[in-house]
C-alpha cells in the first residue's frame, strides 16, 4: 500500500510538472505571437515612414536637378549666338586693324609725298600762271573777257600756301593711327580670346547639363525603386505577421502534449486512490 502511494504522489508531481510546462508555453506562445506580430508590424511603419522620407527627398532632389538641368540648357543654347557674335566681333576688329593701317599707310605716306611733289611743281606752275595771266589781261584789251577777283598766280600762290602745312599735318597723325590700328588689333585678340572661353564655359555646360540629366534619371528610377519597395512593403509585414502568428499557434500546439499527458497522470492517480 505504501509503494501505490508514492507513486501515485509522484505522477501527482509530475502531472503538475507537465501542467506547469504546458500552461508556461501557452502563455508564452500567446506573448510571442502577440509581441512578434507588434514587432513586425512596428517595424515595417517606421521602414515605411523611412522610404517615405527618402522618396520625398530623392523626388525633390530630383526637381531641384531637373530645374538646373532645364536652366543650364537655356544659358547653353543662348552661347549658340553668344559664340558666333564673339567671332564676328574679333573678326571685325582684325578687319578694321587691317583697314586702318592700310588707311595709315595712304594717308600718312602715300597723300604726304604726294603733296610734296605737287608743292614742289608749285613754283613753275606760279610763273606759268602769272605768264597766262599777264597774257589774258593783254588780250583783254582786244576783246577777251579776263577780270579775275584773284588773279591767276595769286590762286596759285595760296594754293600753295594753303597745302604747305598739310604733309608734316597728315605725316603727324601716323602715331595716333598706328595707335588706334594696334587698339582694334587687341580687341580682335582679346575678343577671340573671350570667344574661346565662351566655347570652352559652353562645353563645360553642356557636359555639366548632361550630367544633370544623367542624375536626374537616376533619381527617377531611385523613387521608382522606392515605391516599388513600399508597395511590396505592405504585404510582406502582413505576411511575417502571419508568419509569427502561426509559429506562436504552431507552440502553443504543442503544449497540448503535456497538458494531456498531465491530464493522464492525474486520471490516474485518482484511478489509483
Amino acid at each position: 500500500m505504501n509503494g501505490f502511494s508514492a507513486f501515485a504522489e509522484d505522477d501527482s508531481k509530475l502531472a503538475r510538472l507537465f501542467t506547469i510546462v504546458g500552461g508556461g508555453g501557452l502563455i508564452a506562445a500567446v506573448l510571442a505571437g502577440v509581441l512578434g506580430i507588434a514587432v513586425v508590424l512596428t517595424a515595417a511603419n517606421s521602414m515605411d515612414r523611412s522610404l517615405e522620407v527618402t522618396a520625398n527627398a530623392v523626388s525633390a532632389a530630383d526637381e531641384t536637378v531637373a530645374l538646373a538641368a532645364d536652366t543650364i540648357g537655356i544659358v547653353s543654347e543662348s552661347f549658340d549666338t553668344l559664340v558666333p557674335s564673339a567671332d564676328v566681333a574679333a573678326d571685325a576688329f582684325g578687319d578694321a586693324a587691317v583697314v586702318i593701317g592700310e588707311t595709315t599707310t595712304v594717308v600718312t605716306v602715300d597723300v604726304p609725298d604726294a603733296l610734296d611733289a605737287v608743292l614742289d611743281a608749285m613754283p613753275a606752275i606760279e610763273s606759268a600762271a602769272t605768264v597766262v595771266d599777264g597774257a589774258l589781261r593783254v588780250l583783254s584789251f582786244v576783246g577777251v573777257d579776263y577780270d579775275p577777283e584773284v588773279p591767276f598766280g595769286e590762286a596759285v600762290a595760296e594754293l600753295e600756301t594753303a597745302l604747305g602745312d598739310l604733309p608734316a599735318q597728315l605725316r603727324a597723325q601716323a602715331e595716333p593711327l598706328d595707335a588706334l590700328a594696334d587698339d582694334f588689333d587687341e580687341f580682335g585678340e582679346a575678343t577671340a580670346e573671350i570667344a574661346d572661353d565662351l566655347v570652352a564655359l559652353q562645353l563645360q555646360l553642356d557636359e555639366a547639363e548632361r550630367l544633370l540629366v544623367a542624375y536626374s534619371s537616376t533619381a527617377e528610377e531611385a523613387t521608382s525603386v522606392v515605391a516599388d519597395i513600399q508597395s511590396d512593403l505592405k504585404w510582406q509585414r502582413w505576411l511575417m505577421a502571419a508568419v509569427v502568428l502561426l509559429v506562436a499557434l504552431g507552440f502553443g500546439a504543442i503544449q497540448v502534449v503535456p497538458l494531456a499527458l498531465a491530464e493522464r497522470l492525474r486520471s490516474s492517480v485518482a484511478r489509483s486512490r
